[in-house]
């Protein structure tokens, strides 16, 4: 199955892009979000939605190298991106919507629906959940890949939390808004919810079927290896993860001992318990 190259990615789209590290940033989430979501396009011959799709950047590659289906990016601030929507519009197989996810309104029925580091950002989680099951067709998959916060750690800014959100904001406050001005998404950190596994865990368990990928670190980790961007991103703690990782101790962390790790990864079936 292809792969998607940086190299291929960054000559297609560099020039549409509003900054250089906000041009790496967007296209190396591009590739690690096509090499999650791609399994689960191979078998369907229907309808995807991307909720928080940004620029399409994804959609837009999955719609060429699976073009037996339709495909709709849902985006509040899908206005920002105004070049993209306007050239992608032209391909039939790929559809933009502003507009929220609990908000969005629709008798359209999607075979897969998933979101790349959105979750986080939502009002509700919870709503996010309950919506993007309305939304299934019968045998649909939902997947839900975020960031999550039981372990006191920030993976936006790469902070530690301090006691909660308020506090952590006066004491990196000038860290939190570089890296919102660096990469053009001044207020990110408001949005930010908190979510947390367990919580997510517990809300789902009676309510529908759904399944957690206990390996998502070992594929995060993975990433330290051959990812330059995401290594320096992390600085420090990315060389530590990096040595973790070769020496296979993030399975002994994460999986034995059963340490929470601050990322997710969730499918959630069309099939209510």
């Amino acid at each position: 199955m292809k792969e998607l190259d940086f190299d291929y990615l960054y000559k297609k789209y560099a020039h549409l892009l509003p900054s250089k590290d906000r041009d790496i940033y967007l296209l190396r989430e591009a590739i690690f979000g096509y090499s999650e979501i791609r399994q689960y396009l191979e078998n369907i011959n229907g309808k995807v939605l991307e909720v928080g799709c940004g620029p399409g950047l994804l959609l837009n590659e999955l719609s060429d190298i699976f073009p037996q289906n339709s495909y709709l990016g849902v985006d509040p601030f899908i206005s920002s991106y105004e070049k993209f929507s306007n050239i992608f519009d032209s391909v039939n197989k790929v559809k933009f919507m502003k507009a929220k996810i609990e908000d969005l309104e629709t008798t359209e029925k999607f075979d897969l629906i998933f979101s790349i580091n959105v979750c986080e950002h939502v009002e509700s989680w919870k709503s996010y959940i309950d919506k993007t099951q309305s939304l299934l067709s019968p045998n649909g998959i939902s997947i839900i890949l975020c960031p999550t916060y039981d372990l006191p750690y920030e993976t936006h800014v790469i902070i530690p939390i301090i006691i909660n959100k308020d506090i952590t904001f006066k004491i990196f406050e000038k860290k939190i808004r570089a890296y919102e001005e660096n990469l053009g998404i001044q207020g990110n950190w408001e949005s930010v919810n908190f979510i947390k596994a367990r919580d997510v865990k517990k809300y789902i368990q009676n309510k529908y079927d759904s399944k957690f990928d206990l390996y998502i670190h070992d594929r995060l980790f993975n990433r330290f290896t051959h990812d330059n961007f995401f290594l320096e991103r992390h600085g420090i703690l990315g060389k530590f993860c990096q040595f973790l990782y070769k020496i296979k101790l993030n399975r002994l962390i994460f999986n034995f001992l059963k340490i929470p790790f601050p990322y997710m990864k969730l499918e959630i079936k069309n099939f209510l318990k």
